[in-house]
């Protein structure tokens, strides 16, 4: 065993056992957002994120307690006395807090049902692949998730997204903690909010991204879906009108930010 591990492989699940003599602890995991993200233009898209799907393996917990090689599935199930479990539900729901709490969209909300969607234009699903809680210092903790989005009312995939954060509890965890277990818990609840951070930060930059990109040169992209050049609307919300006699044909005005949102994701 490696000097870094000698004295650590202990599980800390263990100090659960400490609690059977009455001392009450607070194991509930509450999720909390990241900051907005500094210096971006917010999108006028609005996003709603639907509830996930369960893709991790099929088990709770993967071994004894009292083992230090034990693997909690935090999608199947909490851990006593130490963290509550992470359904897949729960999931997109912080995906939306986070996502909204970005300032990069114009609103992202959880909905239970696409049905429940009234003006957003992409709908976010996802399946919760890794939600793994390691038993001790020397384990690896792996959370992963996919995502996808698909335009309210259609099923191509317009955006996609994986997202994974693999990585072991600090030496220093409980350093100032002394005997006190609350204040240990609340170290591996704050690690296990920042990994999430990351992924759901990862995701809306990704996602942003996608739905500003706009790509250079191609005017035939601003003029999708014209009807005839009559002066009838555009199907991107541009207005083309027959030039004059004699008069040489102008070439389409500038999308606005929304005209390209639209247009990928009925185009993509």
């Amino acid at each position: 065993m490696s000097g870094r591990s000698r004295g650590w492989g202990f599980p800390f699940v263990a100090l659960a056992l400490l609690l059977m003599a009455g001392c009450g602890v607070n194991s509930q995991f509450v999720y909390k957002p990241g900051v907005p993200a500094a210096g971006v233009p917010k999108l006028p898209a609005k996003l709603a994120v639907l509830p996930f799907k369960d893709g991790t393996a099929d088990f709770v917990q993967s071994g004894s307690m009292l083992s230090t090689e034990t693997v909690f599935n935090l999608a199947k199930g909490g851990i006593k006395a130490t963290v509550t479990a992470i359904p897949p539900e729960l999931w997109s729901k912080m995906l939306a807090d986070d996502m909204a709490a970005s300032g990069r969209f114009r609103s992202v909300r959880f909905v239970y049902s696409s049905t429940e969607a009234v003006d957003e234009a992409l709908l976010i699903e996802g399946t919760v692949t890794k939600a793994y809680w390691a038993n001790s210092f020397d384990g690896e903790n792996e959370l992963a998730l996919s995502l996808v989005g698909r335009r309210r009312g259609g099923k191509r995939v317009v955006w996609e997204k994986q997202v994974a954060r693999q990585w072991r509890w600090p030496v220093g965890l409980y350093k100032g903690c002394g005997m006190g277990i609350q204040c240990m818990l609340d170290r591996h609840h704050h690690e296990l909010n920042k990994a999430m951070q990351g992924m759901f930060a990862e995701a809306g930059a990704d996602l942003a991204e996608r739905l500003a990109s706009v790509p250079g040169g191609d005017s035939g992209m601003a003029v999708s879906g014209v009807r005839s050049p009559d002066g009838g609307s555009a199907g991107d919300g541009t207005r083309t009108v027959a030039p004059a006699a004699g008069e040489a044909a102008r070439p389409p005005g500038p999308e606005s930010v929304e005209q390209t949102i639209d247009r990928i994701l009925k185009t993509k």
